[in-house]
Parts: structure tokens; C-alpha cells; sequence
């Protein structure tokens, strides 16, 4: 009885291996604002819940305000893990995870022309067309992750992730300010969060099973 039993047990083996992926995020934002970009997703599962993660990425915005007209472009790189909560039926391989990121840009912050208020409105706020160029700017924040990760198909991943993020450290050009960082997003006076998402296609190169 015990060996009937035995045999028919079904052991199903973990796949182990490196992932890589795009953010389409980024080519929807195209579509709606003064922006480009292009961001890759990379990780690697070490444990059974446990993955090593890298992001690069630039991007290139441009800000039309009533006071400023600036833009902004530049590269960035994210490291991290994510961790996996969810507990997969066998043979399964989604993920519902939370995890962190150190994140470094090195950006240029171009600054096209601005307007002086007038407090008395008598007459017109006067336009400056002066352009300024500030770059090899660098940032730093972390970031904290909560998303998801569906294999539709064999080793092919839909995923979703939130991030919240954390300045810690950012290079101000002289009597001016960043209205945008690349990798952090919109920045805004007096606040170090900020926010973002992410929806990416990811494609799994099995190394190992066990």
C-alpha cells in the first residue's frame, strides 16, 4: 500500500533562471505627453521566494508650465530583491511581491525660458528667452516595491508593479530646482516622495530545475 502510494506521488521541480523585460508604462506615457523613454527589467531567483533585481532606464521630458518651460533627460539604474508572498499551487509560477530598490540617475536640466510675475497685473508677466544648461546632475532614492508577476504562457510573465519613493539625495542647478528626475518621476518643492508604476512583459531563460 505504502509503495502504490509512494509512486504515485508527483514531485514538481522549481525553475530556476534569469528573467529579462521591458516597461511599456513608458511607451503609453509617449503617447499622451511630451516624453520618451525606454526602461529593462532584469532578475534572478536565488531562493524559492527570493529574487535579485536590476532596472536601467532613461528618460526625457519636457515641462510646459505658465512660469517655466524646461526639459529634462537622462539615464538610471535600480538594484534590489523582490519577495514572494504568494504560495503557488504546484507547478505554478506567480508571483504577489514586495521589495526595495537603490536608485541613481544622472541627469541634464535644461532650462528653455521662464516669466517674471508682476504682482501688480498692470502689466503683462514678462517672458525671458534665456536658455541654461545644468548637467551632470545625480540623484539617489530607494524605492518600495508591491506588485505582481503572471505567467501567461510558458516562461513568458505579465506583471504590475507600485513604487513609492524616497529621495535621499538630489543635485539643485543654482536659482533653479528639478520639476523631474529620471527613474523618480515628478518632483515636487518641499516633498521627498513620490510616486510611480510599471507594466512590464517579461521572459524567463530557464537555467536549472529543483
Amino acid at each position: 500500500m505504502s509503495s502504490q502510494s509512494e509512486s504515485d506521488t508527483i514531485y514538481v521541480k522549481n525553475k530556476y533562471g534569469i528573467r529579462a523585460g521591458i516597461d511599456l508604462s513608458k511607451q503609453i506615457r509617449m503617447l499622451t505627453e511630451e516624453y520618451s523613454g525606454l526602461s529593462l527589467y532584469g532578475d534572478i531567483k536565488i531562493k524559492e521566494r527570493l529574487f535579485i533585481v536590476a532596472e536601467l532606464g532613461n528618460d526625457q521630458k519636457t515641462i510646459e508650465t505658465e512660469n517655466i518651460n524646461s526639459k529634462l533627460s537622462g539615464s538610471y539604474i535600480k538594484t534590489g530583491f523582490n519577495y514572494n508572498l504568494y504560495n503557488n499551487l504546484p507547478g505554478l509560477n506567480n508571483e504577489i511581491y514586495v521589495g526595495l530598490r537603490y536608485s541613481q540617475s544622472l541627469f541634464k536640466n535644461e532650462l528653455i525660458d521662464y516669466s517674471i510675475y508682476n504682482k501688480d497685473r498692470f502689466w503683462n508677466d514678462q517672458r525671458i528667452l534665456e536658455y541654461k544648461e545644468f548637467d551632470n546632475l545625480k540623484s539617489s532614492w530607494i524605492e518600495f516595491v508591491v506588485g505582481f508577476n503572471s505567467e501567461i504562457k510558458n516562461n513568458l510573465f505579465m506583471g504590475l508593479s507600485l513604487r513609492l519613493n524616497r529621495m535621499l539625495k538630489q543635485d539643485i542647478p543654482e536659482n533653479f530646482t528639478n520639476l523631474f528626475i529620471p527613474g523618480f518621476n515628478k518632483v515636487t518643492e518641499n516633498n521627498n516622495f513620490g510616486t510611480g508604476i510599471t507594466y512590464s512583459i517579461i521572459y524567463q531563460i530557464p537555467i536549472i530545475k529543483k
